[in-house]
């Protein structure tokens, strides 16, 4: 795994807003952002969202899955 991604999983270790992780990767363009970051992380099951029945809620904010392998 990318170093950056393991980093951001890190990171993720307290409920983070997007803009929160945006700005921890140096990142400006939402939609590279959510491509490239945000929808592999949560396929993989890596992050979690906090309101996930909600995912556009402005209040988001997405976690490190607690994993207990």
């Amino acid at each position: 795994m990318d170093q950056r991604l393991a980093e951001l999983i890190e990171f993720c270790g307290m409920p983070r807003s997007k803009r929160e992780i945006m700005d921890f990767l140096g990142l400006t363009d939402s939609k590279n952002f959510r491509k490239r970051y945000l929808v592999p992380l949560l396929n993989a099951g890596k992050i979690e969202m906090t309101i996930p029945d909600k995912p556009n809620s402005r209040k988001q904010k997405y976690k490190k899955v607690n994993s207990s392998a």
